[in-house]
């Protein structure tokens, strides 16, 4: 028994690591795609437009998000309103739902 559990334990924080990878891999990659745009639109590296330039891609970004957000807190909210659920348990659930959706 004490095996499988080192085991399990062994390919849960394989999969843990994996994640943090993916991630990290993702940020480095938008960020060079963020430099060759900036160079692309001519400003010139280590300069303050091109940090400007850096700056905007990424409160860009960073709007889209929020905005996404909140269209679907939005979406979620009137499902819920329309669905016809009702009893306890349905309830829960829609409250649940709208938790994820808009936390």
């Amino acid at each position: 028994m004490k095996k499988i559990f080192i085991l399990f334990f062994i390919i849960l924080n394989g999969c843990a690591n994996y994640n943090a990878e993916s991630k990290m891999n993702i940020k480095e990659k938008q960020k060079n795609e963020d430099i060759l745009t900036c160079k692309h639109y001519g400003f010139k590296r280590n300069t303050l437009e091109f940090s400007n330039c850096l700056m905007k891609l990424d409160h860009q970004r960073n709007e889209i998000l929020i905005s996404r957000k909140i269209l679907e807190c939005q979406n979620v909210r009137r499902d819920n309103s329309n669905s016809g659920v009702t009893g306890f348990w349905g309830g829960v659930l829609m409250g649940l739902r709208e938790n994820l959706a808009c936390d």
